[in-house]
């Protein structure tokens, strides 16, 4: 659910990047979103179990 400061945030965002020479636009936006979106797809509790013993840690903690 989005806030009343959200705009402003995002406003704010987009200014400091325009200001270092960093355009954003909407097709940036959208491709960051579905970026995002892939990427949390693949966050399932299997793969966070695979990734904990895979780096050594205890499984059992794996929520």
């Amino acid at each position: 659910m989005a806030t009343s400061g959200t705009s402003d945030t995002r406003d704010d965002t987009a200014a400091l990047l325009a200001a270092v020479g960093i355009e954003v636009t909407d097709a940036g936006k959208a491709r960051a979103r579905r970026r995002l979106a892939a990427a949390a797809s693949q966050r399932t509790p299997q793969r966070r179990q695979e990734w904990r013993a895979q780096l050594g840690l205890s499984t059992a903690d794996a929520a």
